[in-house]
């Protein structure tokens, strides 16, 4: 759990995978119970394909006297472990709110000094002292429209739930060139190119041009 080295499952894997690591210009503040959990000028966004925007702010612009250490641990093959911690104010609490990547995969390594948030954990968040409703997200930085899974779900139905070790269909755009296995509902099984599943779903218009209208 401690090694920061390259993931084999991953990265070697998946080698274009995208996660973008944006700063925020504008004062954060995390707010539960009326208590400040988190006050920072230097707020990240994570954007990464398949996922919400996640904000992940500076290690040491959260109150840590608010945070409990868990025993949850998840494993991400791009990401690495997380720990977790419950934020406790008062009698009010937010179990497993706040996680980390303290040894990230070195493709990360610069995700290390900051803690990632359930937005949706907390009670309030303010920019630059005004309560927004919701992450920020950056129009075409991450277009999880595009991803397999979204836009051909019936080939994401075929993604072998076995051979594909560690990737799933989220993580591949629909003109991947990435080479996985399929199986389909009779139990048959092969390989064969992302983008080249994507051509076979598709068809070829016979009627000419599209009708202009207006």
């Amino acid at each position: 759990m401690s090694d920061p080295g390259p993931d084999p499952i991953g990265w070697h894997h998946n080698p274009s995978y995208c996660i973008d690591f944006d700063p925020l210009p504008a004062r954060v503040q995390a707010l539960l119970a009326g208590e400040i959990v988190a006050d920072t000028s230097a707020a990240r966004i994570m954007y990464e394909l398949g996922h919400a925007p996640v904000y992940y702010l500076p290690r040491e612009d959260v109150n840590r006297a608010l945070l409990e250490p868990t025993d949850r641990d998840t494993y991400c093959p791009y990401k690495g472990h997380a720990s977790y911690w419950t934020v406790r104010v008062g009698t009010r609490s937010a179990e497993n709110a706040i996680w980390s990547y303290q040894t990230p995969h070195r493709e990360l390594a610069h995700i290390a000094g900051y803690m990632g948030f359930y937005w949706g954990r907390m009670d309030a968040w303010l920019e630059d002292g005004v309560g927004v409703p919701g992450p920020r997200e950056i129009p075409g930085r991450i277009d999880t429209s595009n991803q397999l899974e979204a836009l051909f779900p019936q080939l994401a139905r075929e993604w072998h739930p076995t051979r594909n070790a560690g990737i799933k269909p989220y993580e591949f755009a629909a003109d991947s060139n990435e080479l996985v296995w399929w199986r389909d509902a009779s139990g048959d099984e092969w390989q064969a190119r992302i983008k080249d599943r994507v051509l076979e779903a598709t068809r070829l218009r016979a009627d000419g041009d599209a009708t202009p209208y207006g």
